[in-house]
């Protein structure tokens, strides 16, 4: 096994805290639920700006649609500070349903350009630059900022590294208590 790189369902495998487990489902049932934060992070937009973003030619690497939730997802090395108007960023721990390498159309989550095997993700500043410009102002299309459902009814006031930060949408169920304290073991900020 040495010197040959992983097939792709290997690569996303790896991605799973049983990586055993997770090849027998891809083999069985040919998806399985991964979580973000391990391998990479997920960035997750509207699928008229992500097919746009992919038709582009800009935007290489593991790239998912999911018609019926009318998202795609772009794989992404962990980056944090991620803010897109019109995007969700799904790390830490964010469980992902994404089917075998070989599923590349419907019915289902496909592929729109599946893993390679060899551990390459979406660039995320190519990535940034042309979903900056697809989903400007105006087309906003409601993902909560912590979970990347649809359909946030509140406003998290998240900090920046270096400045005030920015507002998120997020769903009331998925924001913060006031009890529990974030990384960095600062209080959560208020809800607007």
């Amino acid at each position: 096994m040495t010197g040959r790189p992983p097939r792709p369902a290997e690569w996303l495998a790896q991605a799973h805290e049983d990586p055993r487990h997770a090849r027998a489902l891809l083999r069985t049932c040919g998806r399985v639920a991964l979580r973000t934060g391990l391998l990479w992070d997920v960035v997750q937009v509207a699928d008229d700006a992500g097919l746009a973003a992919v038709a582009t030619g800009r935007v290489n690497g593991p790239a998912l649609h999911d018609a019926r939730q009318g998202a795609v997802r772009f794989l992404v090395s962990p980056t944090g500070g991620w803010c897109v108007r019109g995007t969700a960023y799904l790390g830490g721990g964010t469980l992902v349903c994404v089917p075998t390498p070989e599923v590349t159309g419907p019915p289902g989550p496909y592929w729109l350009t599946p893993p390679d095997g060899g551990g390459e993700l979406t660039d995320p500043v190519a990535l940034f630059e042309v979903l900056a410009h697809l989903t400007g102002p105006g087309a906003d299309r409601g993902w909560c900022g912590l979970c990347g459902r649809p359909g946030p009814s509140r406003t998290l006031r998240v900090p920046g590294p270096t400045g005030p930060g920015h507002a998120v949408p997020v769903h009331g169920c998925c924001a913060p208590s006031t009890g529990v304290a974030p990384r960095g073991g600062a209080r959560p900020p208020p809800l607007d």
